[in-house]
C-alpha cells in the first residue's frame, strides 16, 4: 500500500491506505483501503475490492465489490456491491474452458465449503444459466439451492437441455439431479 499505519496496544491494528495488495495461499485482494485486526484476526477493505481465490482443484474465482470482510479463523467472509452497482464475478474451470459469469447484491462464503449469493444471483455461462432472490452451492453436498423470486435454472451443458422455473430449485452433482417444488 502507499500507506501503512500499526497501532498498537490491546487492539493491535495495522491500516492499509492507497493501492492495497494482499497475496498470499492461492488469495489476492486489491483495494483502496484495508485494515487488520490482530485479536479478532479479521480483515475489513473497502473501494474497488477485487478478490481472487485459486482453489486446491484449480478452479480460479474472480469478484468485484466495493466492500470485503474475511475472518481468518472461522474462513467466513462476505463481498458487498457498491451503491447503484452489483457484485461481479467469474468462475474459471481448470480445464481452460469459458468462465461462468455473474452478479449478486452480496456474496458469503465459509471456506470452499460454502457460498450465498444473495439480493439477486444471475449466473450465466457455458454450462448453466440461473437467476434467484438468493443462489446457496454447498460444495461437501455438490448442492445448489435456488429460492426467492419464482428461481430459473438452465442446465446447458450435456446431450440435451433442460429448463425449468419453481418456488424452489435443487441441483445436486451426485447423484445428477434437478428437484423443484412448488409451482414448477
Amino acid at each position: 500500500s502507499k500507506e501503512w499505519v500499526i497501532r498498537r496496544g490491546a487492539s493491535k491494528e495495522e491500516e492499509f491506505v492507497g493501492d492495497v495488495r494482499y497475496d498470499s495461499a492461492g488469495t489476492r485482494l486489491t483495494s483502496d483501503w484495508a485494515l487488520f485486526a490482530h485479536a479478532a484476526r479479521s480483515w475489513r477493505a473497502r473501494g474497488s475490492v477485487r478478490l481472487r481465490r485459486q482453489t486446491a482443484a484449480g478452479v480460479v474465482f474472480e469478484a468485484s465489490g466495493e466492500k470485503a470482510g474475511h475472518d481468518e479463523d472461522s474462513k467466513r467472509g462476505f463481498l458487498d456491491h457498491a451503491p447503484g452497482a452489483r457484485v461481479l464475478f467469474t468462475r474459471q474451470p481448470p480445464d481452460g474452458l469459458e468462465p461462468d459469469r455473474g452478479e449478486s447484491g452480496r456474496v458469503t462464503w465459509n471456506g470452499e465449503n460454502k457460498v450465498t449469493l444473495s439480493a439477486g444471483a444471475k449466473v450465466w455461462g457455458p454450462r448453466l444459466e440461473l437467476a434467484a432472490d438468493e443462489a446457496l452451492y454447498e460444495k461437501a453436498e455438490g448442492r445448489l439451492t435456488l429460492n426467492g423470486g419464482r428461481p430459473v435454472l438452465r442446465k446447458v451443458e450435456g446431450e440435451w437441455t433442460t429448463a425449468l422455473k419453481a418456488d424452489e430449485v435443487v441441483a445436486t452433482e451426485s447423484p445428477r439431479r434437478v428437484e423443484a417444488r412448488g409451482k414448477v
